[in-house]
């Protein structure tokens, strides 16, 4: 009697190690259609898992809560903020986007439309992970390439804000910082942060080996894209300048 074989699960993995071959897969996998587009996330280890940066935090030993207080932290952003933002925030969501991008722990995840500067957040650090006693992981990035169905920007967004919705959401926000416009960034928001996100639609997660990490943040100096490029303030311009003055990573 012959036993059914079971097909073999088609692999969503690939590896690039230089900037052609990235270009190379875009092109050929990654190109709009009439129906869809393609997002990217890079994350500088493959392990990461989808969960927005205040579901991955532990909240303060002086709280009862099981969770983050993320209405707290934004309310102090918004309070303490107000003389330091750049462009006057309409509503909830634009304050999350700035505090998102100004390192604030949020439930909005980071996208981009520019598979380069996914890249970049690949490798822009030489260390993204640590082991149990705190010895830096060689832990090969990713890049999330995302295939997705097109936003239909006339739609409004929750009037409920960000802190009450009740499904993830695409949001694509107003350049309400300069590091939205050099970022290409988009955001997705959760509705519990603590969560995986699991994408509908296509997903392909493209590896960049350990190995290979220095000399493409190398390459990708040489095309145009580092910190001064995609923090187009003080402190990225600071960081680069010491970056290429030195010999640190």
């Amino acid at each position: 009697m012959l036993v059914p074989q079971m097909p073999k699960p088609v692999t969503n993995i690939t590896t690039v190690t230089t900037i052609a071959e990235l270009s190379e897969l875009v092109e050929s996998q990654f190109q709009d259609d009439k129906q869809t587009t393609v997002l990217y996330r890079g994350h500088g280890a493959a392990s990461f898992v989808l969960k927005p940066k205040v579901g991955r935090l532990r909240p303060s030993r002086n709280t009862t809560t099981e969770t983050v207080n993320e209405a707290l932290m934004l309310e102090l952003f918004r309070r303490q903020s107000t003389d330091r933002v750049e462009v006057v925030t309409m509503n909830d969501w634009e304050l999350l986007a700035i505090a998102q991008h100004h390192g604030l722990a949020t439930r909005l995840l980071d996208w981009t439309r520019n598979p380069v500067v996914a890249l970049y957040f690949c490798v822009c650090r030489e260390h993204e992970t640590r082991d149990p006693s705190g010895i830096p992981k060689q832990e090969d990035a990713e890049i999330v390439a995302w295939r997705c169905k097109k936003q239909d920007l006339s739609k409004t967004l929750p009037e409920c804000g960000p802190l009450k919705i009740k499904k993830p959401l695409r949001y694509i926000p107003r350049v309400v910082t300069p590091r939205l416009r050099a970022q290409s960034g988009i955001f997705t928001a959760h509705p519990v942060p603590t969560d995986e996100f699991k994408p509908a639609g296509r997903i392909i997660r493209i590896r960049i080996p350990y190995a290979d990490r220095r000399e493409l943040k190398r390459a990708l100096f040489r095309h145009g894209i580092h910190e001064g490029t995609m923090f187009p303030d003080l402190d990225g311009l600071a960081r680069h300048i010491e970056w290429c003055a030195t010999d640190s990573y």
